[in-house]
Formats: C-alpha cells, structure tokens, sequence
C-alpha cells in the first residue's frame, strides 16, 4: 500500500507548474521553463521518497502548453536525458506515478472538436508518461464527462470516442466515478466493456452513492485491475469544513481516515490523498499506519507554534504524548482539535512573544 498526495507539495520551493502566458509564448521561454519544472520534479520526488512517499500525481502544466498547437517543440528528444533520469529514479525507488487532466478534457462530449481537443490531450499525457519509459501501471486518471441530457447516450459517447485513442493511451486510462453525474455504477459497466480499471473515489461516492457496501464496491473495483495495470488505486479526501458540499478538505482528519482505512485495508489499495495540505496529509496518514515514533517528532516541528496559538493546552498535551506513549493516533488527534479551533487573539500573542524570547535566546 502506498499512500501519496497531488502535484504541489506544501513548505518546500520547488514547483512543476510553472507557466507561460499564451500571448508570450516561445521556444526559449519554453525550454526554459519545463527544464525548471523537470528539474523540480525530480527534487520533488527525492523529498517524497526521504518521507516515504511513493505515489504522487504529476502536474498537467509540467509541459507548458503540452497538448496546445501552439506548442510543436518536440520535448520528448530535446529533454530526453531528463526524463529517462527521472523515469529511472521511479523505478528504483518503486514510485507509482499518475496525471489527472482537468475538467475540460471531455472525451463524451457532442461536440466533435471539444472531443478532439480531449484525444489529444490524454495522448500529451500519454506521451509525457511514455517518456519516462516506466510501465502501464502508471496511469491517467479521467472522469466519463458530461451527461448531456441524456446519460445512457453519453456514456455510449464516452465507449465510442475511446476506441480513437492510442493503444499506449488506452492501457494509460483509468476512469473514476464523480460525484454528480455517473457513480461507481455508471463506471463498473464502462469498465466492463472496455476491459479498463476503475478508480474509485471514496469522496465522490459518498456525496454521488450506490446501493453497495464499501467492502463490496472495493472487491468489484479490485477485480478490474489486470496484473500490468499494478495494484488497485483509489482516492480519499472529505468534505471541507468551511466550504461548500463537494469541497475537499483542507486536511484529513485522524479518526475518518482510521475508520476508512480499517475498513479497506484488506484489499491492499493505493491511496491518492485529494486534500488542500497534499504532504502534509500523506506524511500524517503514513505516520498513523506505521507509528514512527522520529517521524511524529519531525512533524511536530512543524505544527507546534500552530497548536499553541490556538490552544497552549493541547500544546502541552502533544508533548506529553510525544514524551510519554509516542500515540499517533492520540497525537494527530489533538492536532485535528487544534486546526479547527477558533483564533484566540491572547495565545496568539502569547505564541509570538514564546517565539521571540526563543530567537533572542
């Protein structure tokens, strides 16, 4: 099992979506850019595997403009070095890497040139992931569209538009159920005609369910998985706090995520984190299934001035754990209360004359 986060990693200066207005395009401000996003990328990876990260979502933007016509510099040959050193530091650390392409690649749509735009910009995907020379169990991740009035007929759509891809892109595509229009359901029956896996977004489910147990919807979606597609994958995330109904989260909390994966454990999957601190989370998720009593204080680094300027109690009561039974579930709990605390105007203040008293000293 490995459980990894999306694109931008939180409290680190490296970037793989960097970006070129369309107006100022050209070949130098090009090649400068994706060298900096590949040499970024491969940074990126180093620090996930240093924290025991071995899945990760590569951005869309880390070729600008990667499936636009603007854009006809042949990357692959130019780069070629950089992504073959990148595509062997994968594989030996045995990362598992996806791309998601946004919400405008609509591969069922009516409209015959929206749906070319969709080919060819899975295909970019394709060609991104292919350059790397690692295996079909690296994949690109889409939904099945829009309904369009009728939904039977745009999943047909959805079949027919498909069979126009490349063969290196029909092994790279997964599909994965949304949380409006087609559910797990709608999926499993494409899955079934087009022999392709499933990603099944926990997320989504619940806000878009089908009449079927957790258990039963991991087991159908497991079996979709063929041996070259790699080990089943699925995502997790919750419902924001603050934002409205279909927003994720802006971290996990301790005890949903204990609950979802005590449940799910046993079919072994990937889990994609689709949350608004990406490392932070993935980091929080491994350090509560292993309980790695240096990785807890590691992280405590980086949350404690955050814990005592909401409450100086709760920060006295991690120490302890950390001091005392090294509990990451007790841990992480105590931080969960402490992001959703109210400002307090008098421990933020305390807070800051603690860290002041500290960098004079």
């Amino acid at each position: 099992m490995r459980i990894g986060y999306a694109c931008i990693p939180l409290g680190v200066d490296w970037s793989t979506n960097r970006k070129i207005s369309l107006k100022n395009f050209s070949n130098e401000k090009f090649l400068k850019i994706t060298k900096l996003n590949l040499e970024d990328l491969k940074k990126i990876l180093e620090y996930n595997v240093k924290n025991n990260i071995y899945l990760f979502r590569i951005s869309s933007d880390i070729i600008p403009f990667g499936s636009h016509s603007v854009n006809n510099i042949l990357w692959q040959k130019i780069f070629k070095n950089e992504l073959e050193n990148i595509g062997v530091f994968i594989k030996k650390n045995k990362i598992r890497v996806s791309m998601h392409p946004g919400q405008y690649t609509v591969l069922n749509s009516p409209s015959q040139e929206i749906v070319k735009r969709a080919i060819k910009d899975i295909e970019y995907h394709t060609q991104f992931l292919d350059s790397l020379s690692v295996d079909y169990s690296h994949k690109i991740v889409i939904h099945l569209g829009g309904r369009y009035n009728d939904k039977i007929e745009s999943i047909k759509r959805f079949i027919k538009n498909f069979k126009m891809l490349s063969e290196s892109a029909k092994k790279r595509l997964v599909i994965e159920n949304d949380e409006k229009i087609f559910n797990f359901d709608d999926v499993l029956y494409v899955s079934y005609v087009l022999n392709i896996p499933i990603i099944f977004d926990y997320f989504h489910h619940l806000i878009n369910p089908v009449d079927r147990n957790l258990r039963e919807i991991l087991s159908l979606a497991k079996e979709t998985w063929k041996k070259e597609d790699g080990n089943i994958k699925i995502h997790y995330s919750e419902q924001s706090h603050i934002r409205k109904l279909g927003s994720h989260s802006e971290f996990i909390q301790t005890a949903k995520f204990l609950e979802f994966y005590n449940t799910i454990k046993r079919f072994d999957p990937d889990i994609m984190l689709e949350t608004k601190d990406k490392n932070i989370s993935a980091i929080k998720c491994i350090c509560l299934i292993s309980n790695n009593k240096n990785k807890l204080y590691n992280e405590w680094e980086k949350y404690k001035y955050l814990v005592m300027e909401k409450s100086y109690n709760l920060y006295e009561e991690c120490s302890q754990i950390l001091n005392t039974t090294h509990d990451a579930k007790k841990f992480y709990n105590k931080i969960d209360t402490a992001l959703v605390s109210p400002f307090n105007e008098e421990n933020f203040k305390n807070t800051l004359f603690h860290v002041w008293d500290y960098l004079v000293l």
